[in-house]
């Protein structure tokens, strides 16, 4: 998660000058310090976004050429944000941790939302998250899971924050949500997985712990980052966190530890599983072999007999009376081929 804070500047908002862009709103959301919240029509946005005791939230679909003209001429978000914006960042960056005008930037990983598939796992995407004392902008340029959840529950009523600041936190928290119940879901898979292999039965193929080694390995990748920028966002909040916020910050990082925690604990589980799977195998494939050794040892003499015994020279030109000397070439070259095994140290 990247993150770009000011603390000196003000937190007033100039007027809109560029015309909104409609068609690029995937949900639009009004907050009142009085509770009374509301979802904004797209023809009400603008004239919402210059009433200075409503707070808002705008959830726009960056792939939308208009939404893409409107960040750039809008007075509401600095000019360097929307530059990193359109350096396509689609990964943590840590190293951008920079003082801007009134606003807070967060380049956060998310969930894809793969529609009819609850139980599925989803993919990662990125999610901007531009913040600001009275206005919450996300962007994303194909479904996620947290903003389409937490539109559901301000719908339904489920949540019910009064500023953006509290919105934003109601999103690390579903998002949390989220990955807890996936680590869950994974977890009672490696569980499953070591009761088989304690019960002395075969695991599954060898690709479905690696399937699950390689989420992990993943998740960790992406969330670790993220870990780290939140620390740091710690240290240096912008003026208008309140103590709460910072609580609340404090929380949003013990849980997300836990979670990368979590992460790499079930990356070791598979790891070790792997291991274990990959010693059964060793173990049946020797086993085999020494079935395969034993049965040659015991045809052996019978094979040597056979063949000694089928040789038939003395009808051939040139070889009657040479059965011994075929068999002390034959004895040469074994006593040659043991001491070459010798001085190699193969036997």
């Amino acid at each position: 998660m990247s993150f770009i804070a000011n603390h000196n500047a003000n937190i007033s908002t100039p007027p809109i000058m560029q015309p909104f862009p409609i068609n690029g709103v995937v949900f639009a959301w009004e907050m009142t310090l009085s509770g009374k919240n509301r979802e904004i029509p797209l023809f009400e946005i603008a004239d919402a976004l210059i009433d200075p005791e409503a707070s808002i939230w705008l959830h726009l679909n960056l792939s939308n050429s208009q939404v893409q003209r409107w960040l750039k001429n809008t007075p509401l978000i600095p000019d360097r944000v929307v530059e990193m914006i359109d350096e396509g960042v689609t990964r943590s960056r840590l190293e951008r941790i920079e003082k801007l005008d009134d606003c807070l930037l967060m380049v956060m990983n998310d969930f894809h939302h793969e529609f009819g598939d609850k139980d599925g796992d989803s993919g990662l995407g990125t999610l901007w998250a531009i913040l600001t004392p009275r206005l919450m902008i996300s962007l994303r340029n194909n479904p996620l899971r947290t903003t389409d959840r937490l539109r559901s529950d301000l719908r339904s009523g489920l949540l019910n924050p009064c500023s953006t600041i509290e919105l934003f936190h109601e999103l690390i928290d579903l998002r949390a949500e989220y990955l807890r119940t996936l680590l869950i879901r994974l977890s009672e898979t490696m569980d499953d997985l070591e009761e088989i292999l304690l019960k002395g039965k075969d695991l599954p193929e060898h690709e479905h712990l690696g399937r699950i080694r390689v989420q992990c390995s993943r998740l960790r990748r992406q969330f670790s980052p993220e870990l780290i920028a939140l620390h740091r966002l710690h240290k240096r909040l912008p003026y208008w966190f309140s103590d709460d916020d910072k609580n609340r910050l404090n929380d949003d990082l013990d849980l997300l530890s836990y979670l990368v925690q979590e992460v790499s604990n079930l990356y070791d589980r598979a790891k070790i599983l792997q291991d274990e799977q990959a010693a059964h195998v060793a173990e049946f494939n020797a086993r085999n072999l020494q079935v395969l050794s034993v049965m040659t040892v015991i045809f052996l003499p019978m094979t040597l007999l056979t063949g000694i015994m089928g040789m038939n020279m003395e009808d051939l030109p040139g070889l009657k009376e040479s059965f011994y000397i075929i068999m002390a070439l034959m004895a040469t070259a074994g006593a040659a081929v043991y001491l070459g095994l010798k001085v190699r140290k193969i036997i």
